[in-house]
């Protein structure tokens, strides 16, 4: 299989149709295209837009994989060959106000270029788009024995690669050079060789687009059709059990949670993907994964085997998975919390809801939100089965070890429970003056919405840089989260399921209190800070967190009970999943049978 990253959209090798021109950077690069223009005009001087313009054209000719932007350059046509006609228009207008007016000869050469290869890309471009829509390689897999291949589809090939080591994207921006070498040769007066680069780069365009056309059109290469091959190797793996995922890409760290729990499932299992954007976290993981983009492509990869469907995240295009007949639906989240968004009124589109203990279950009680407490199920937090409940005893003797993992500040107010911008900081130094290790680890979203949190968790950063011996971040991957409880001596979090999850370890933990809240309200709208010390914005108390941490441990035996409340009995919780995995699937088979109607059937 090619070793190119197929995460992106479908496209062509290594430049793609769908993930080419989604910089924002390409509109600064033209921006500065714009402005060597404008500040040529008055000076009179083709130097200023030629360097303007060799930006933008290195940009698309060396162009590697770039962060995505926040919308697709594409929609305000900005893609590549209006990008080319940019840069070749400005330095044309540039050249031509230079003093003196040069042979219109020359530049009528050079014009008929630029359209050329503006012709090219858009033929190129349009050629492969049609190409795509004409295949039927639509789904993505991973893990998944497809004639013979355990990952694909590959790109689409792109035809000038058969000849050259450069795509024909790259290879059209080189030809620009040639375009822009003319120009340089008309002010400098030489005879000749402009109309002579002109008319070359106009030939190798067109020949690049015919070798395009040639491979792509009607009666070229064969398209590709691998999706009935994907949905015979999922019929064959006979799936019972789908973890499926959809989620925008800054929230694929609600499906790693599940890794490894997925890996472990005891049934046959299969991870549905509807965006392949999520694939790159997922290098570590073994179950078969298939990406399904559209509704058609899902229930080609729904087949009859199925019988429970898991949901780790709750966003409108879990419809599109409930709505096929037969399986069973159960919402599991990705962590278990006193926040609101852990018992949406939403959740009463799924046969049942998976909770980690009694807590969750007292939750929906309490906000009666329409929820049938019948379909609610306390599983425990199968992720938690590697956290220690003690440190070795030769770490006992080292330096007091402090993790802040504060969560981020939501999508609106009310789910607002960070203490990041208000009092991060200030809760870091107070732990480093202390003369305790602090690890850092915010949530991966931390500043995505308000700007001072974004500050703050850039402050942060820089003082734990600077503080050194043995301080630091927690690394943004999918076990550090855990390993961070294990080397922890306490935890200062705030509301959320890093406080449930942390008291599997029974070890000490502080709570932060942003708003300021009375103690016993906050403690009556948080049952999981039952145990903690609260933080309020003042930080008066966190010497005696840390202090208490560190000695008498007034709290252990309030933090055994609310471990089990919170989490369930004790037992491993790797194995009381899959139990419930497993006679959820009973269930399943048992409704089936009930209304004698056979697994699969499609009305």
């Amino acid at each position: 299989m090619s070793g190119a990253s197929r995460t992106g959209s479908r496209r062509v090798a290594s430049l793609g149709f769908g993930r080419d021109a989604t910089d924002l950077a390409d509109l600064a690069l033209v921006a500065l295209v714009v402005v060597g223009l404008l500040l040529a005009l008055p000076t009179g001087s083709w130097v200023i837009v030629v360097a303007a313009a060799i930006p933008s054209l290195a940009a698309d000719l060396l162009r590697g994989p770039r962060i995505p932007a926040l919308r697709r350059m594409r929609r305000i046509l900005l893609d590549r060959p209006q990008r080319s006609l940019v840069r070749n228009g400005a330095v044309v207008v540039g050249v031509a106000a230079t003093p003196p007016v040069e042979p219109f000869a020359d530049f009528a050469a050079l014009l008929v270029a630029i359209m050329a290869v503006h012709l090219a890309l858009t033929a190129y471009i349009s050629l492969g788009l049609r190409r795509l829509e004409e295949e039927h390689a639509d789904l993505q897999w991973r893990n998944l024995d497809v004639r013979g291949s355990s990952e694909g589809p590959d790109p689409l090939p792109d035809p000038v690669q058969r000849f050259l080591p450069l795509d024909g994207l790259r290879l059209l921006a080189a030809v620009e050079i040639l375009v822009l070498a003319g120009l340089v040769l008309v002010v400098l007066g030489v005879p000749a060789a402009p109309i002579v680069l002109a008319v070359l780069a106009a030939l190798l365009a067109a020949a690049i687009a015919a070798v395009a056309a040639r491979a792509w059109r009607s009666g070229g290469d064969p398209p590709r059709d691998s999706d009935a091959a994907v949905a015979e190797a999922v019929a064959a793996l006979a799936p019972e059990v789908v973890f499926y995922f959809s989620s925008p890409a800054s929230g694929t760290y609600a499906l790693t949670v599940w890794a490894k729990v997925i890996d472990a499932m005891r049934r046959p299992t299969l991870v549905v993907l509807r965006e392949p954007v999520h694939l790159d976290a997922l290098t570590a993981m073994t179950t078969p994964i298939v990406v399904a983009p559209t509704v058609a492509a899902l229930e080609v990869v729904t087949p009859p085997s199925v019988r429970v469907v898991l949901y780790p995240t709750n966003v409108v295009r879990n419809n599109e998975m409930i709505r096929i007949p037969g399986p069973m639906h159960s919402f599991i989240g990705h962590g278990d919390s006193d926040k609101v968004g852990s018992f949406s009124p939403l959740n009463r589109m799924y046969d049942e809801i998976w909770v980690a203990g009694r807590a969750a279950i007292d939750r929906y009680a309490a906000v009666d939100e329409g929820i049938d407490l019948n379909v609610l199920r306390a599983v425990g937090r199968p992720q938690l089965a590697e956290i220690r409940r003690a440190k070795p005893a030769t770490e006992e003797a080292q330096r007091l070890v402090v993790l802040y993992a504060p969560t981020w500040e939501g999508f609106f107010d009310e789910a607002d429970y960070s203490s990041v911008a208000a009092m991060g900081e200030r809760i870091v130094r107070g732990v480093l003056d202390a003369g305790a290790v602090l690890r850092f680890k915010p949530h991966p979203l931390t500043g995505h919405r308000l700007p001072a949190a974004a500050k703050a968790r850039t402050a942060i950063e820089e003082l734990l840089k600077r503080a050194g011996d043995g301080s630091g971040l927690v690394p943004n991957t999918p076990d550090a989260l855990y390993t961070a409880f294990n080397e922890a001596d306490v935890l200062i979090s705030d509301i959320s399921s890093v406080i449930t999850d942390f008291l599997a370890s029974r070890k000490p933990y502080a709570v932060t209190n942003p708003r300021d809240l009375p103690d016993e309200e906050f403690r009556a709208l948080f049952p999981s800070s039952g145990a903690a010390e609260l933080l309020g914005t003042d930080l008066a108390t966190l010497p005696r967190a840390l202090e208490d941490a560190g000695g008498t441990d007034p709290r252990r035996a309030s933090r055994e009970a609310l471990a089990e409340y919170l989490l369930g009995a004790e037992q491993d919780p790797l194995d009381r999943f899959r139990d419930e995995v497993d006679a959820f699937v009973a269930r399943a088979d048992a409704r089936i049978a009930a209304a004698a109607i056979p697994a699969g059937i499609r009305p």
